[in-house]
């Protein structure tokens, strides 16, 4: 493990409106399908992660499916608003 990596105290979830700012080819693995997000493309994706876990923010997901989901780089989205959030920490860790 990284020296800098935080590991979350509780399972937590952020849920988003987000932009694609880079055309990313991806695929689920059940079931199979393939996706290209576009340039300028809206829509709700999530970053999760679980109690005990490192805090990972590096992609974003289509979906809590861990096999159906498709990712996507988190540099390749930009942020537009946030629906809803769960921090990975306890209120008196952050």
């Amino acid at each position: 493990m990284h020296m800098a990596e935080q590991i979350a105290s509780r399972d937590w979830h952020t849920r988003a409106i987000v932009r694609i700012v880079k055309a990313t080819a991806t695929r689920s693995v059940d079931p199979w399908t393939e996706r290209t997000f576009r340039v300028g493309e809206v829509l709700e994706m999530l970053q999760w992660g679980n109690k005990g876990r490192p805090v990972k923010r590096d992609s974003w997901w289509d979906s809590y499916d861990i096999d159906g989901a498709h990712i996507v780089k988190a540099e390749n989205v930009e942020v537009l608003e946030v629906l809803d959030e769960t921090s990975p920490y306890q209120e008196s860790e952050a």
